[in-house]
Formats: C-alpha cells, structure tokens, sequence
C-alpha cells in the first residue's frame, strides 16, 4: 500500500476512535445518585426532602435548617458493574469488512467516595458543605478482542465540592443555596489497525486522549413541612459547562513510521456541558416505627447537542497535524428517575431501609453504540442503619441495578474512507454497596 494511502487510514482512524468514545460522556448511566452511603439503602427516596444528615447540604441546601448540631458525615460506594458485549464487529481496514464474533467483558470495579459537614449558625441559618461525585463510570474492554478497534477504555470522573447555607423563612418554609465547583477529568482510548492482526506485521497503534477542565455552577432547594412528620422539598442543580483540554497522543507502529520514530502528539479541546437536573421530593413519618418517601428527578439531557472536537493528534491527507476536528452529532432526550422506599424503625438504635425504583436511559435505540450500552434500569435496595452511640451512627447499604438487553446495531460509522460496524447486544446490571460513619458533634 502506498504511503499516501497509509497516512490517510492512520488519521481516519484516530478521529473516528475519538469520536466513537465521546459519545460515552453524556450518557444518564454516568450520572451518579449515591452522594453519600446512607442513601443507597432505599435507592435515594425521598433525598431532597427527609434531611437525614449532613448530606442534604448537596441534595438540597434547605434541608440544613433542619439539623440542629454539627454533624460530619463520611460514605463511600463500591460499584461492582456487568458490561457484556456479544457480537460481531466488522472494519473496512480488516478484510474489507469481515464480521469477526467478539465476547468482550468492559465492567470495572469503582468506588465513590463522600464527605458531608453541617453546622448550625444561628437558630434560622445554617452552613454546608459537600464534597462528592455526581458524574462518573468507567467501561473497559481491555485490548485482548477485536473490540478493540471500536474501544478500550472509557472513564469519567467529575468531583464536586460544593458550600451551601440554608435559612428558615418560616416555622414551616427553608431555602438553601451554593456554588458548585468541579473538577472533571476524561480519558478515551481505541487501538488503530491497518490491515488483519493476525497476518503479516502488526500495526496496532494505540489512541490515548485525556482531558480535563474545572468550572462552576449552582444548586439551590426549597422545603415545606407540612406537620414535624411530613415535607416536601425541590432541588436543582444547574448544567455546568466544562472547556476541557489536555494531551492527545498517537502511539505505536503506525506513528512511529511516519514520525521518525516517534509518538504524534497534540493538545486537544472539547466543550461538554454536563445536563441540569432537578428533584422532587416527599418524605411521611406514617406512625413511630415507619417512615414512607419517593423521589422524581428530571435530567435535562437535550441541553446537549454536538460534541465537537478539535486538535486532534493524527495525521491529516499526508502531512502530520494537530488541528483534526470531529464533530459527534448528539440525539439525548430528556431522562427520569423515580424512587420509593421505606424505614422500618425497629429500635430506637436499629432502622431497617428498604427501597424500589427505575432509571430511564436518555440514548435512543438508533444511536446506542458499544461505547454508550445504556439502557433503562429497575433497581431494589435494602440496608440498615445502627446507631452505636449517641454520636455515632453507621449505615450499610446495598442495591442492585437489572439493566435490560441493549441491542447494539447503530448505523455504518463513517469517517473519511474508514467505516466500523458493530452488530450485537450489551446485557449487564451493578451492585452498589455502600457504607457511612455518621458523627454527631456537640
């Protein structure tokens, strides 16, 4: 093959490895409900309005009026997911399009820390702050598949460190507000190829893209008690928008032929705007031993439109070049989740937790991709809190996420002369556990 030809297959498939793993970032399933460890035991039911501890500083600021003592509360979540794919995958560059079957495990064990603190300031204000991870999941298909040409690793992680205040209106009325600063860092990689693996020199050249970016955004909330044993609260977190740049790097056979031996890199930048979202929330003490509450959240996923990128390390025609752009259409619709759940107070220091609820995806079927399997989810939950002492109260949570079948057959991906197919399905679900020290300070 000439070398014309060559250059020109190594920057289609550098741009389109990008463009493939992008479309992963704005997917419901990267959006994290469990902020804390608590929560996990009735899957988030109820969390804008029951103000159990210090965490309602980031699920709704209001709620901090109603915690009367300072009070730290440390969670983690480990998240033990199931991304299967079988199918085949088919590309222009391999045998002009031979489909060859794949059976690729991309679950990655996470875990999801959080850190809570409120103290009261006066009889009607109080003080928060928060520090967690709203956004963040990571899929792997490792590069032992011919999956590999489509994808290999995708993360992100976007920690959010927010203060808030609440103030009482009334004896019946609270507000809250604060900022919301995050730091958001991504990572997507792929294996570029020029010809079948198996025959001849290998050619596989590795794409690792990272980014990252900080910036700021809002979250507010109002509550209204009812009677001391029912309320309603509202939350909102406003989208945040995040300029993200870091190295883009072409590695590997490939590059080094055309570059004297050496890796291809350039910095790359993308804009990505993080959906907002906002909640709505009942929580009902029915008699002294149970407690009923649910939640409805809305996520604003048609906020995003296309992902564009630019700078791309690649090669573009037959020269080397670091201005690549690619543009990923988008075609998210707006997503809910619903939440009901229940506490058992069996004494005054044991409580039993238990909790149903669905998850909507936002990708449409003709756009689901390797890369973003999403589907939608029906979870249950259970769990219990103890409370050792005065001061000190432990939780340990546990839920599980049934995700149904996702077929995976989106149209030709098409970039210049480099076409891929995937024609399959994703089955898979998670287990979430979680756990949370809760102190009471006096």
């Amino acid at each position: 093959m000439n070398q014309l030809m060559r250059r020109r297959l190594i920057s289609i498939l550098c741009a389109s490895g990008l463009l493939s793993a992008s479309e992963q970032v704005m997917a419901s399933a990267f959006q994290i409900w469990e902020q804390d460890g608590a929560s996990i035991g009735n899957y988030h039911a109820g969390y804008a309005a029951a103000a159990a501890d210090a965490s309602t500083a980031f699920y709704n600021p209001a709620g901090i009026t109603l915690i009367k003592n300072q009070q730290i509360v440390i969670g983690g979540a480990a998240v033990l997911p199931d991304i299967q794919y079988k199918g085949t995958v088919a590309i222009n560059t391999i045998n002009n399009f031979m489909p060859y079957y794949v059976t690729a495990q991309g679950g990655t064990f996470a875990f999801v820390p959080s850190l809570h603190y409120v103290a009261p300031l006066t009889d009607r204000m109080g003080f928060g702050f928060s520090v967690d991870v709203p956004f963040g999941a990571e899929v792997n298909y490792g590069s032992d598949t011919y999956l590999r040409y489509i994808s290999t690793l995708a993360t992100i992680k976007v920690v959010d460190v927010s203060p808030s205040l609440g103030f009482q209106v009334t004896d019946k009325a609270s507000v809250g507000l604060g900022p919301d600063f995050q730091k958001m860092d991504l990572e997507f990689d792929q294996v570029a190829v020029l010809s079948d693996p198996t025959i001849g020199d290998p050619t596989d050249t590795k794409s690792i893209n990272r980014a990252s970016d900080t910036a700021w955004g809002y979250h507010l909330g109002g509550l209204y008690q009812f009677t001391p044993d029912t309320r309603v609260g509202l939350s909102y977190h406003s989208q945040v928008v995040h300029h993200l740049s870091k190295k883009s790097t072409f590695s590997g056979p490939l590059a080094n032929e055309l570059n004297n031996g050496e890796d291809f890199v350039s910095r790359a930048t993308s804009n990505i705007t993080l959906p907002p979202y906002t909640a709505l929330s009942f929580y009902h003490r029915l008699n002294p031993k149970v407690a009923l509450m649910a939640s409805a959240i809305f996520t604003q996923w048609t906020t995003v439109k296309n992902i564009i990128m630019k700078n791309l390390a690649g090669i573009d025609q037959s020269e080397l070049s670091g201005d690549i752009t690619v543009v990923a259409p988008q075609s998210f619709r707006n997503s809910w989740n619903f939440s009901m759940g229940a506490d058992y107070f069996v004494t005054d220091q044991m409580t039993l937790k238990g909790g149903v609820g669905y998850d909507q995806t936002p990708v449409r079927n003709a756009y689901r991709t390797v890369q973003l399997p999403d589907n939608n989810r029906i979870v249950i939950a259970l769990g219990g809190h103890y409370q050792a002492t005065k001061a000190i109260g432990i939780d340990l949570n546990w839920s599980h996420f049934f995700m149904n079948k996702a077929h995976v057959i989106p149209p030709t991906q098409v970039t210049g002369d480099q076409e891929g197919q995937t024609n399959g399905s994703v089955t898979g679900g998670a287990d979430v556990f979680g756990g949370q020290v809760t102190w009471d300070i006096a």
